[in-house]
């Protein structure tokens, strides 16, 4: 396992992808996983023995924080504009993230077995945690707000086939035929 070299390009680039995760998780109701899990298990591929293993512990690092953060905005109407509203939940949403990421480390510090923190990017992970909240909180879950049910079935609706599609590698197939390489 190599330490992943943290620069401006991918701190920038893990924020859209947290910013992106969080919004579409909020906006309808599904893990960011689905985004965050394919996107680090890709960019780790060099970097760990179980990519996989580090994209799926990493982005269950983010559930509660999103989760907690985003049910607190559809509990208050999630009006973008209500700043009186955001920020509180946005604040308690990185506190609670904090408290995730600390306490394994902490832990690990103090019964002196750092190797053993498992699959999770904890650096990451918090990245991740501050724009993934902010996603949630101003972008997914007031959109989610205004926009009609029926849109939203059908945005999820897109979406789960989408998932679906490349999740089988079915993806390739269709990139093939359309390509006109065949099957």
């Amino acid at each position: 396992m190599r330490w992943v070299h943290w620069t401006w390009k991918m701190t920038g680039l893990l924020g859209l992808l947290g910013l992106f995760a969080g919004a579409v998780s909020s906006l309808l109701g599904i893990g960011a996983g689905i985004i965050i899990v394919p996107a680090l298990s890709y960019a780790w591929d060099k970097f760990y023995d179980a990519p996989q293993k580090m994209a799926q512990g990493t982005a269950l690092a983010l559930m509660i924080p999103m989760a907690v953060a985003g049910s607190l905005r559809y509990y208050f109407c999630a009006e973008a504009s209500n700043w009186r509203i955001a920020v509180p939940v946005y604040v308690y949403g990185l506190v609670s993230s904090a408290v995730i990421v600390a306490i394994p480390l902490l832990f690990a510090h103090y019964t002196q077995h750092t190797n053993v923190l498992g699959h999770v990017d904890w650096h990451t992970a918090a990245m991740l945690s501050l724009t993934a909240v902010a996603g949630v909180v101003w972008l997914g879950a007031p959109l989610a707000n205004v926009l009609p049910t029926e849109t939203l079935r059908h945005v999820f609706g897109i979406m789960t086939i989408i998932i679906g599609i490349r999740m089988l590698g079915w993806h390739m197939v269709l990139y093939n035929l359309c390509a006109g390489k065949g099957g």
